[in-house]
């Protein structure tokens, strides 16, 4: 197996496992097609990448030559973001139940800040009052790939409640706020062409309201991010020209029938540009006949939890077995003691011996930025592939790097 035209196995001799690897120029690949379907005449377009998919600086290097702003969470996600160079106007900041600290972080660091809360706005006035503020609107409804990532409805931690955007508008209007923008984000991983447009308009119906009572206009919607990639061979990909022309023309008829003004579009896509550019590299440790097949792997959800935490699917690939016959059934499982650390379920597999070398797709996102060193098995190396060099932009971890933190 090869990517981006370099040998796997080649990578691993070098490298070790486990070992995350990146195609950049798949990344760079990947944004430009979404740029290219989110584009109008006349109405702006802001992409911010969604950073929590996966922050590591030179996938950030990237995404940012290529003309994408940042979507950042948490104060340690904004000096990443500022650390790029990018103008503070392309950096969103969209934490949950800040701390009046992070919030003053965010205020002195002069970027865009979207508040959670109506809470969040008195413990950051207790700073300042920005000129510019917007919310997080939570819409009533919401949809993800699994339950645990929908983000939405009234099940949902974020955003404030849809009843109580017009007490959170005001608010900030009699604070002494001047400009409005307004954002959702309702759940991760979805692949239905019409669920953004749909949240969109329901979005902006709630907003109509908020521009009737309080008379203020929007600069930008933020419709969030939350658009998925296909991880199974029955799934199909977005069609993202349909969407994006169905979400500029609902954003021009809201905004005119509920005099919004002339907002912007934003959007905050993370998996969708480095999901499919990812691999995590790892090899059999041993393979067990117990009351069923387990292939044992120097990876687990350590290493990547999403199997683990949201009963996530991944496919597998072999190297040089890509073609053999799957006549197994197994479990693959890691080495954590835990009973939980298997990262497939009962799923047709070729033959495999000790030392074999697996390769786990579509692991660009949510996989290292959540990995951590349970058990002291410590999180693995990243190497980037861009243009056919390979480098390793992220040494492994030793457990020296945890005898440094131990006072």
């Amino acid at each position: 197996m090869k990517i981006n035209n370099v040998a796997v196995n080649k990578i691993a001799e070098k490298y070790g496992t486990p070992t995350y690897v990146y195609d950049l120029n798949k990344i760079e690949t990947n944004v430009n097609h979404f740029r290219k379907a989110f584009q109008h005449d006349t109405i702006k377009t802001e992409i911010f990448f969604a950073m929590k998919a996966n922050c590591h600086p030179a996938i950030l290097d990237i995404v940012a030559k290529n003309g994408l702003g940042m979507d950042c969470v948490s104060p340690g996600e904004l000096q990443l973001a500022l650390n790029t160079g990018l103008p503070k106007d392309k950096i969103l900041y969209t934490a949950n139940y800040e701390s009046e600290a992070e919030l003053k972080f965010a205020l002195e660091s002069g970027v865009i800040i979207n508040l959670d809360d109506i809470s969040s706005f008195h413990r950051l006035i207790r700073t300042g009052v920005p000129e510019f503020i917007s919310f997080r609107i939570n819409p009533g409804k919401g949809r993800g790939k699994y339950e645990q990532i929908t983000t939405g409805g009234v099940k949902a931690k974020f955003g404030v409640p849809f009843e109580k955007a017009i007490e959170a508008y005001q608010t900030a209007k009699e604070a002494g706020v001047k400009r409005f923008g307004a954002h959702m984000m309702t759940g991760s991983g979805t692949l239905d062409n019409e669920h953004f447009p749909m949240m969109l308009d329901l979005l902006l119906s709630h907003l109509g309201k908020v521009s009737e009572k309080l008379g203020i206009e929007f600069e930008f919607i933020d419709m969030g991010g939350g658009f998925g990639i296909p991880y199974g061979k029955d799934e199909a990909p977005m069609n993202l020209q349909l969407i994006a022309k169905n979400c500029y023309k609902i954003l021009e008829e809201r905004s005119r029938e509920f005099h919004l003004g002339n907002p912007s579009l934003s959007m905050e896509p993370g998996r969708i540009f480095v999901g499919d550019a990812g691999w995590l590299m790892t090899r059999v440790n041993g393979i067990k006949e117990s009351y069923k097949k387990f292939i044992g792997v120097d990876a687990g959800f350590h290493t990547l939890i999403r199997p683990a935490l949201y009963a996530a699917k991944h496919t597998f690939i072999v190297d040089g077995k890509e073609e053999l016959p799957l006549k197994d059934i197994v479990s693959i499982c890691g080495q954590i003691c835990e009973n939980t650390d298997i990262l497939a379920h009962d799923i047709p597999f070729p033959a495999v011996a000790e030392k074999d070398l697996i390769i786990i797709e579509n692991a660009g996102a949510y996989g290292n930025v959540m990995s951590m060193p349970y058990n002291m098995r410590m999180r693995p190396a990243e190497v980037g592939i861009y243009n056919g060099e390979v480098k390793l932009i992220t040494r492994r971890e030793t457990i020296d790097d945890y005898f440094r933190r131990i006072q």
